[in-house]
């Protein structure tokens, strides 16, 4: 493999970051976010802080539960790029597509 055609590689497999970021989160998008409890770096005073974050994206939910176990407030923290700007986010089907395509992509590659 001669120079050119590694950076003719290189280009051609080239995403922006934030493309490159946006790929990453196609499964939650598709799927959902796969959460699991952390500690909580947060505090509040109206009630107790419960943190679960996303193993596939970072996504954090932040819920703050009262004294009988209620949802008393819940917020996000997502990653840099998760969120669409408003009026083009994909639907879920157009997600589930470009999962079918992320997965034969990788397929193929692992196939090299």
């Amino acid at each position: 493999m001669t120079l050119a055609e590694t950076i003719s590689d290189i280009q051609e497999n080239f995403q922006t970051t934030e493309s490159h970021e946006r790929d990453g989160f196609i499964r939650c998008n598709t799927m959902g976010h796969a959460w699991h409890d952390y500690d909580s770096n947060w505090s509040t005073g109206m009630g107790t802080p419960l943190t679960l974050r996303c193993e596939r994206c970072g996504t954090e939910r932040r819920d703050v539960i009262g004294s009988f176990g209620q949802l008393v407030s819940r917020s996000y923290a997502y990653p840099a790029f998760y969120k669409y700007p408003k009026g083009t986010r994909p639907d879920r089907a157009s997600f589930r597509v470009m999962l079918l395509t992320k997965r034969l992509m990788e397929t193929k590659r692992g196939r090299k």
